[in-house]
Parts: structure tokens; sequence; C-alpha cells
């Protein structure tokens, strides 16, 4: 095994979703994943000391085959399971499935007309998170919040930083926060960039004035989602599984594929936190 191999593994199981953001980094190109496919994948970072997988798509309750059979099958294999979510596909009891250790959820704003010009479900998703949350906090489910930096939502940032702080203290089991910058690329992302684009330097006064804010919150800058020391990011091309340090590090627009009897490789460096 290489010794940089980072212990976080996230698994694109497919590019479907039943939302629309506007700054989505989502492609469409990229395959499915087969049930059988995302078993031997587990296995093969199981073999290669990956001790989490975070379960994602697109939409991952969107996904044709069984997300929380594929995560008592992650459970059975000794990984920490969370599943980076939309949250409107939630089963019955979501809060309580012992084969999901945490949920990670989307919140771009503490207040709902920001929240749902940037995420388009039927005008209310700010209220389904809102809702997703109080039920993780009163059965003590761990949750990690993301929220993606824009143009339109980086004024919102301090009343998020606000909310979040009240939410853990009032019970509510918030391992991390999670400040993506604005990337103009994938399905919403590029047709979008002209009015989301941040530049570098208002991305680091807003993150850094947030963590003075509420120093208390454990807050994690990613200013590039793509590359990081801790966290891999895998998919299907066909039958061949795709490594996202090696894909996006090529300066050119080549395929990484490996079997499932080859070595994987290192990442690249990682993104700031």
């Amino acid at each position: 095994m290489n010794s940089n191999m980072p212990p976080i593994a996230v698994l694109f199981l497919h590019p479907g979703c039943n939302m629309t953001c506007t700054f989505c980094v989502t492609e469409n190109s990229f395959s499915a994943m087969r049930f059988d496919q995302a078993l031997r994948l587990l296995d093969l970072l199981r073999t290669h000391r990956v001790d989490t997988v975070v379960l994602g798509g697109g939409e991952p309750f969107t996904w044709r085959h069984s997300l929380i059979e594929l995560t008592r099958e992650a459970k059975a294999r000794r990984f920490f399971v969370q599943v980076g979510t939309n949250g409107t596909m939630l089963p019955e009891n979501f809060e309580n499935i012992p084969s999901i250790d945490r949920y990670v959820l989307p919140l771009d704003a503490a207040d709902a007309s920001t929240h749902n010009e940037l995420r388009h479900y039927q005008d209310r998703h700010h209220s389904v998170i809102l809702e997703r949350m109080a039920r993780l906090r009163t059965a003590r489910k761990s949750v990690t919040i993301s929220t993606v930096v824009t143009a339109q939502n980086i004024g919102a940032l301090p009343a998020i930083a606000d909310l979040l702080a009240q939410y853990s203290q009032s019970g509510g089991q918030l391992h991390a926060w999670h400040l993506y910058k604005f990337i103009p690329q994938g399905r919403g992302g590029r047709k979008n960039a002209g009015s989301l684009d941040i530049c570098e330097d208002a991305y680091q006064t807003a993150c850094a004035e947030v963590k003075q804010r509420n120093p208390g919150l454990l807050v994690y800058k990613r200013r590039d989602m793509f590359h990081s020391r801790t966290v891999d990011f895998y998919w299907y091309h066909r039958e061949a599984i795709q490594i996202g340090s090696e894909v996006w590090s090529r300066p050119q627009p080549q395929v990484a594929a490996y079997s499932s009897g080859q070595s994987l490789p290192a990442a690249a460096d990682a993104f700031t936190s």
C-alpha cells in the first residue's frame, strides 16, 4: 500500500439527481455503478486501508440499487460510513439507520430565500434541510454541513455560522462545516459561472471572518474540491475504476483506468483545511 493513500473515499454511485442546483459541479459523463461494482470497489479500498467511505452521486438515494444495503455491506467491511445527500429522498426513520454513521447535508444560507434560489426543490429545500437536521439532533446522529460559497451567498456565511453554533449548543452532533469555493464546472456551475463565481481573496476573507466569529466551530476550507490530502474520489467509466487524483491531475483529459486487481496510486496534494 502507498503510505500517502487518503483515508477517506468518496464514491460517485451515479450522476443522476432529483434537483437542479445552480452551482452543481457534477458531470453527466460518468457511468452509474452496478451493485457488484460498488462491492468490488469497497473490497479494493479496504485492502488499501481506507477507513471511511462517503456514498454520494449525484443523489445517492435515487441510485437504482439499494443504498441501504450498500451501507450495510460497507459496515460489514468495517468502514465508517457517511452518506452525502440533498436530503429530499431519505427513507423512513433515516436518523436511526445503524449502518449510516454520519450524514452530509447542504445548507447554503440561513434564510430560505437565498438557499432556495441556489438549490431548486419545489421552493422548500431549506425547510427540508432544517427538518432533517432537527431529526438528526433528536437521534444524536452525526452530521456534516456543506456550503458552496458563491457570489450570491457569500454575505450569508455569518448567519449560517450562527445557526450552526446554535444547533450544536442545543444538542446537535455537528461534526464539521465545509466551505466549498464555487467551481465553474459541471452541469450547473459551468453555465452559471457569470453570476456565481468569486475571487480567491473574497473566499479566503469570508472563511476567516466566520472562523473568527465562531471559533468553536470546526470549519474546513475546501477551495478546490478536486484535490485533497485526506480525500479521494472514485467512480466507474464502464468497467474501469476511475480515481479523481489521477484523472484531475493530468494536463490532458485522459481517463485513468484500474482493474480490481491493480494497486491504487497516491492522491494529489490537498486543499487547505
